[in-house]
């Protein structure tokens, strides 16, 4: 295995000697990248934003702006790579899914330094075919509308959703405020712009008291009903902090983007597709905290953190192919939205 050690104490320095990583700045001077399967460690990176993607770059080993070439993209716990519907680079990816049927109990178990042999063992031998990369995709994502990770979960206010209602009108929505009493939903507030015709109409705000049970939601009166057909669009499950729609009566969902934005978009209707559920886009990295083959797993002491996976991504951009994990998520303070990869290019 070939290190490389950036400017580092000499106690650091020792330990990634021994390791058999090396650490690069994610504010530092750029390179030309990595030795072939060089194993390198990015991080903390500030992608604590809410609302904007950082881009990070294989062969610089830094954070670089968005009109420069990057790889992948990361917001908190997302990793988007450049391609599809995220970017124009033509990145795509594979997930290895090495810790997909790993127990919570082993994935705690999971450190920095056990985990290198197995992805220092990953080399070009065993990249799959052409047809295994892919880009961006929709996938279910019940609790998109929370941010996670910290205390409490608070409203992602920056996530919103194109909706086909089940009535076959179409809506903006976005969850702008939520409450626990305990570890239990109380309350939960939603913006809306109702389309008329071609035209959204002025957002407006509704909230609406949980319990125990199941809410159904009409956006057409910002109320939970007495469901009945196709009288509500989204459903409510207070107790496991879901949120999917009224599939039933073909209502539908697709993720809005930060720009324009909830405010700027002008129509509702015009989404490529519905998803049947409440959707995020992902690409060969899975954004969603309930999907065993992602980065990250949750709530898995219940203390409502993020803990790594461990699990093992193929990048490849052109003729390069990159093997990647994200190895952490929260900075040297403890807060969260700090993610550290490494990778390393295996061919």
């Amino acid at each position: 295995m070939k290190v490389r050690i950036g400017i580092l104490s000499a106690t650091a320095a020792l330990t990634l000697s021994a390791c058999g990583e090396s650490t690069t700045s994610p504010i530092g001077p750029g390179t030309t990248g990595a030795a072939l399967n060089q194993v390198v460690t990015a991080g903390p990176l500030n992608a604590s934003s809410t609302d904007t993607l950082v881009y990070f770059s294989f062969v610089t080993g830094t954070l670089v702006p968005k009109t420069t070439p990057w790889d992948i993209a990361l917001r908190r716990y997302e990793v988007r790579v450049n391609g599809g519907v995220t970017g124009t680079g033509g990145v795509t990816g594979f997930g290895v899914n090495n810790n997909r049927a790993a127990t919570a109990a082993q994935v705690l178990a999971y450190s920095n330094i056990n985990t290198l042999p197995a992805f220092d063992s990953l080399r070009s031998a065993r990249i799959p075919a052409d047809s295994f990369f892919k880009a961006d995709r929709l996938i279910p994502n019940a609790n998109a509308f929370l941010n996670v990770g910290g205390a409490v979960p608070t409203a992602n206010s920056a996530a919103f959703w194109k909706v086909r209602r089940a009535n076959g009108a179409f809506a903006l929505v976005r969850v702008t405020s939520i409450t626990f009493t305990g570890r239990a939903l109380s309350s939960i507030t939603f913006e809306s712009r109702l389309q008329s015709g071609t035209t959204l109409g002025a957002p407006t705000s509704f909230s609406i008291a949980t319990g125990s049970v199941p809410l159904s939601i009409s956006l057409a009166s910002g109320t939970a009903v007495t469901p009945a057909g196709c009288n509500w669009d989204l459903l409510l499950s207070p107790t496991i902090y879901e949120i999917s729609v009224n599939s039933a009566c073909n209502a539908g969902t697709y993720p809005g983007t930060a720009i324009p934005g909830f405010a700027g978009t002008i129509a509702a209707s015009d989404a490529p597709e519905y998803a049947t559920y409440l959707s995020v886009l992902t690409g060969p990295i899975p954004n969603s905290i309930e999907d065993l083959g992602g980065p990250f797993r949750y709530d898995l002491t219940g203390d409502r953190r993020l803990s790594p996976s461990f699990n093992t991504y193929l990048i490849r951009n052109g003729s390069r192919t990159y093997k990647m994990q994200v190895i952490g998520y929260y900075g040297a303070s403890g807060a969260g939205g700090f993610p550290t990869i490494r990778y390393a290019r295996i061919r």
